[in-house]
């Protein structure tokens, strides 16, 4: 508009806010190349699990020196438990609600009665003495004070977000149509991935962590130059803690989940596990095959692995050669008949 003392034109208005953008990206620029510096540092000292969140864990609960790892194990499916890691419902546990067949549920869910019941369970296992931590407490722990677990939950998240690049028009061709391209490019790049993840939240973060989002971005002649639409892969079964590891007499061991849907959910409990300072014994590798709830230790001499639709042979193998078990026998029961999840 044009007018009097104080008046201020549209081209005006408009290089004022270009200037603030640019100071934005700058500040954001600088914060990145900050944090880059910190990482470097932090990757060069020998601290693998880091154990930022071992301050969860009272002194009863940890089996050795107050500043060394963790020990987890379970020698007896009786034996009580000290200490219980879970994940309560939420958006992911929503998302998988839109289709309860495809989220491998198996009946239908109601998000407002599933909180309230898992909240419920947390208070019992508490009220008997048993230490309850969830995903999303123990992703959380920290980052108000701690640049260390910002950092690392922030590289978690790189891998759990994915830009893709559609070189097709979006709504319409653009004119410029190299300029374009270049703009797409820097803005489905991981620098500008970056940048996203560190102006969110610690719930946004941990959001992204639980649904998986790919956005897909197109050019466009309007706004900002670009059309995004959205895809998510959310870890609907994270809710089910027990079957992306084994804790044997030996520790944890990470499990191999056949279910494409469920690949990502051992990624995040094993950052929960080096978070808390818990020692990761190992893995399952691929072509084998083992879920969580097919393993069931019955004392020091005997532990059962149930081979099936879930778990494979090969796994077993795999674990007793690298003697993970810590049992002197280990007994195989394969389903050979039902061969039926229900």
């Amino acid at each position: 508009r044009e007018g009097g003392e104080g008046a201020v034109t549209l081209s005006g208005r408009a290089r004022a806010m270009e200037m603030v953008r640019e100071l934005n990206m700058r500040t954001a620029k600088a914060r990145s190349n900050s944090a880059l510096d910190v990482a470097a540092v932090a990757k060069g000292v020998e601290s693998v699990p880091y154990a930022q969140a071992a301050e969860l864990l009272s002194p009863h609960e940890r089996d050795g020196d107050l500043d060394g790892d963790l020990k987890s194990c379970q020698v007896h499916e009786d034996h009580p438990a000290r200490v219980v890691v879970v994940c309560e419902p939420g958006l992911q546990k929503q998302m998988g609600a839109l289709h309860p067949a495809a989220a491998l549920y198996e009946r239908f869910v109601n998000l407002e009665a599933s909180v309230s019941e898992h909240a419920t369970f947390r208070d019992t296992l508490r009220k008997r003495g048993i230490k309850v931590l969830t995903v999303r407490e123990i992703l959380r722990h920290g980052l108000d004070n701690n640049l260390r677990c910002r950092l690392d939950l922030e590289d978690l998240a790189m891998g759990f977000l994915t830009y893709q690049g559609d070189a097709g028009p979006g709504d319409k061709t653009p004119t410029s149509r190299g300029k374009l391209e270049e703009n797409l490019k820097e803005h489905v790049s991981d620098s500008y991935k970056r940048l996203v993840l560190e102006n969110m939240s610690a719930d946004q973060l941990i959001d992204v962590i639980l649904t998986k989002p790919t956005v897909t971005v197109k050019p466009s002649y309007r706004d900002t130059g670009f059309t995004a639409s959205y895809e998510f892969e959310p870890l609907t079964n994270l809710i089910f803690t027990r079957d992306q590891q084994i804790t044997t007499a030996k520790g944890v061991v990470m499990a191999s989940l056949r279910s494409s849907q469920r690949q990502h959910e051992i990624k995040v409990m094993r950052f929960c596990f080096q978070k808390l300072g818990i020692t990761v014994l190992g893995q399952v590798d691929p072509p084998g095959y083992l879920e969580g709830g097919d393993f069931f230790p019955a004392g020091e001499d005997l532990c059962f692995v149930g081979v099936g639709l879930r778990s494979n042979e090969l796994a077993v193998f795999q674990l007793m050669e690298k003697d993970y078990f810590g049992t002197r026998r280990v007994a195989i029961v394969k389903d050979l008949y039902e061969k039926d999840q229900d």
